[in-house]
């Protein structure tokens, strides 16, 4: 599930990189692509996320046709050629409902942290495993790495992804300042066995 999951990430920050840099789905795409009927904008059951609710949906790879469509969050929607790239896949928007014309059709806000994130599946630890002290000199570090290994499958990015949020830095910043326990942390780990002085490694957050 957790291969799934960042093979749908991926293939979505693919997607908005090539849109950043002024590319647009092809029409065969287009023509591939689930089309949403009568469609609105709405928010996404237990995130509030914005997204997009139809009366129902038309070429759907899982569902074929079906009534009461509701996509996953939208991140990026081209009103006047009648697209948008939601979490999940390419959607095509067929008539919009006219009793909803008037609202705005918003799409998910995220930087560099947030695609960090979605990249590495993150997930927030628990605060009991928090570390507390620097990175060179508290072992809950440690801990908190052997979390995100079990968690998310990728420790290094969500460890940098939990610093960026903890201090409000940005990832660029974040991966400079961790680099000598990062290195230190991956040389223990390729050798298989722990060296205590690596465990000495440090670092500008604490």
């Amino acid at each position: 599930m957790r291969k799934i999951i960042r093979e749908r990430f991926l293939s979505l920050h693919h997607d908005l990189d090539l849109y950043a840099a002024g590319r647009q789905p092809t029409e065969g795409d287009l023509q591939l692509a689930p089309v949403a009927e009568m469609w609105r904008p709405g928010n996404y059951p237990g995130t509030g996320q914005p997204c997009i609710q139809a009366q129902y949906v038309l070429k759907h790879p899982r569902l074929g046709t079906a009534p009461g469509y509701c996509s996953s969050p939208v991140y990026y929607i081209d009103l006047e050629r009648g697209w948008a790239r939601t979490q999940g896949q390419l959607i095509r928007l067929g008539r919009r409902d006219p009793a909803y014309t008037n609202l705005p059709v918003p799409v998910v806000e995220y930087n560099d942290i947030d695609r960090a994130a979605d990249l590495s599946c993150y997930q927030r630890p628990p605060a009991d495993i928090e570390p507390k002290g620097p990175m060179g000199e508290d072992p809950a570090w440690h801990t908190l790495w052997d979390w995100f290994e079990e968690h998310t499958g990728d420790p290094h990015g969500s460890t940098l992804v939990y610093i960026a949020r903890r201090w409000n830095e940005d990832i660029a910043t974040v991966y400079i300042k961790t680099d000598s326990w990062m290195k230190a942390k991956l040389r223990q780990i390729d050798r298989e066995s722990a060296d205590p002085d690596d465990y000495n490694a440090g670092s500008n957050f604490n």
